[in-house]
């Protein structure tokens, strides 16, 4: 038996640190679980990654960011407290292939961008959010770094910032190519509420006049949906590298907001690279 079959490797896990060092997703205003990121099967693991992604939802300016994650599973337990960057969650089931259980994510604002037009407008500070996720993993026991699974995240604004909800439903599927590499292909979608999307995506009267942009209402509905393969890389039994990228394609009211059709860009990219120790 490999070292890797043999420790349960998930190639989910070192994907945690591609898209957690997308952790980028602190800069580009996301949670995450928009990135796909998983971490299942592993009871002990720390790692950090670095990307390159927005400087806010829907611009086309890019800059550089970092984040840990880490996970501890109870002993002979399913029950496990996991930390994907700024997002922290508990599953409180012990069952063989159900999830279920709460959320808190650390939402970060747009304020101070590269863009002189959309710097502008009103700052939208810092939010706590809470909520909770349920989802499904599938485990071939015979080889534990092929899976596939499936989750839903419900995130509700705490913070009084934008007060409004997100709804995000991921898929994701892993297959070993080899001893030592590891593909992953990740897919999912995003609904926002009303709230969510006028914050984030609106140009109301004083923000128009401020930065030139006309006045732009957006409504709720599915925000953006996204793709993402990574490559994982088993170093040892306990060290492991990944890269990948993610495309988010932002739809509907996203899309058409003044501060992406007009400043930014439809058209979203995050890529990284990270690293994860397991034992």
């Amino acid at each position: 038996m490999s070292y890797i079959k043999s420790k349960k490797i998930s190639m989910a896990l070192i994907t945690g640190s591609v898209f957690l060092l997308i952790g980028l997703m602190a800069v580009v205003n996301v949670h995450a679980q928009d990135l796909n990121l998983s971490i299942e099967n592993m009871p002990q693991v720390v790692g950090a990654g670095l990307g390159y992604a927005p400087d806010y939802e829907g611009s086309d300016d890019y800059m550089f960011g970092g984040a840990p994650f880490g996970k501890y599973q109870f002993p002979g337990r399913e029950q496990y407290i996991l930390l994907k960057a700024f997002e922290l969650q508990a599953n409180l089931i012990n069952h063989p292939w159900l999830r279920f259980g709460p959320s808190l994510n650390y939402r970060f604002g747009r304020d101070d961008v590269d863009d002189d037009v959309v710097d502008r407008m009103d700052d939208i500070d810092d939010t706590i959010e809470g909520g909770a996720f349920i989802g499904v993993e599938f485990i071939d026991r015979a080889n534990p770094r092929k899976r596939m699974s499936a989750d839903v995240d419900f995130l509700h604004d705490l913070g009084g910032e934008h007060d409004g909800y997100t709804i995000a439903f991921n898929a994701r599927f892993w297959y070993p190519v080899s001893k030592m590499f590891d593909v992953g292909l990740g897919a999912g979608f995003v609904y926002a509420d009303e709230d969510y999307m006028s914050t984030y995506f609106s140009v109301d009267h004083s923000d128009s006049l401020r930065s030139g942009l006309p006045e732009f209402d957006a409504d709720s509905g599915v925000k953006d949906v996204r793709i993402n393969p990574v490559v994982v890389m088993h170093l040892s039994e306990n060290w492991h590298l990944a890269g990948g990228f993610q495309y988010r394609r932002l739809l509907n009211d996203a899309e058409d907001s003044p501060v992406v059709d007009d400043r930014g860009s439809e058209n979203q990219w995050i890529s990284g690279i990270g690293v994860a120790y397991s034992w």
